[in-house]
């Protein structure tokens, strides 16, 4: 193979790499952190060649946040295998073909990165809000060695729900919290729905916890809605301060 001819037919800059190995970069990105996509090209001997991402677009992913599951792990290779090529348990992206469809299977190769690359966009968690991040600080200078952030459970649904925070005690009681913030200075319902959902399917499973849904203060009457709607899934706490909060929570 000839690197400069490969990069020149395919508009891709090309290195090589050693011996029998180059690198192609194409003008292409990853959605989420900008890097271009790339493969590695072996040449592999009597006229076939390996195509490879050397695992470096999933291993991106999972620095940027993505978790890896084995669902998640059966979509990726779906996703892969949809484009003709393969999806290795290391989590490498390949295929070995004749040198003749190189060029075929480079664009299903950068086709199927950019899948990949969309779906684990999709996977990241969402930044913290404004108002999670006050909670949390508020949070972590009352319980310093008891706060769990991003704590899971599995709800009366069987799916596995993530709250922003918990409490374990010592006694073993653990205090589940779910922040409600507000969009332009009003209550985000969207959340509020979501709160209830997630607090009653974990109150189905688990009778016994303490439940609690922290919202960040919006109209009067707004809040009074919020806490009404919420008031069957948990117990509502209108956040006014650190000091209130503590109070609230030891109540």
């Amino acid at each position: 193979m000839n690197c400069t001819l490969i990069g020149t037919q395919l508009g891709f800059k090309c290195k090589p790499v050693a011996d029998g190995l180059f690198y192609l970069e194409s003008p292409l990105t990853l959605p989420f952190d900008g890097n271009l996509i790339g493969a590695y090209i072996q040449d592999l001997g009597n006229g076939q060649v390996r195509i490879s991402d050397n695992a470096d677009t999933l291993f991106s992913a999972i620095t940027h946040g993505v978790k890896p599951t084995a669902e998640r792990g059966r979509k990726m290779a779906e996703l892969v295998a949809a484009s003709g090529l393969e999806l290795s348990d290391q989590g490498e992206i390949f295929k070995a073909c004749p040198e003749g469809q190189l060029g075929f299977y480079l664009a299903r190769f950068i086709e199927a990165a950019e899948h990949v690359g969309f779906a684990c966009n999709k996977m990241r968690p969402a930044p913290a809000s404004r108002f999670d991040q006050i909670i949390g600080a508020a949070l972590k200078a009352v319980y310093p060695k008891s706060l769990k952030s991003d704590y899971k459970i599995i709800g009366a649904s069987g799916h596995q729900l993530t709250l922003p925070f918990a409490v374990e005690a010592q006694n073993g009681q653990t205090t589940l919290i779910q922040t409600v913030s507000t969009r332009d200075g009003k209550i985000d319902w969207s959340l509020v729905y979501r709160a209830v959902g997630k607090m009653l399917d974990i109150k189905n499973a688990h009778a016994d916890t303490l439940r609690r849904v922290i919202l960040e203060p919006g109209e009067d009457e707004e809040n009074r809605r919020a806490a009404t709607a919420l008031a069957d899934a948990a117990s509502v706490i209108i956040y006014t301060g650190p000091q209130h909060l503590k109070a609230a929570l030891a109540a």
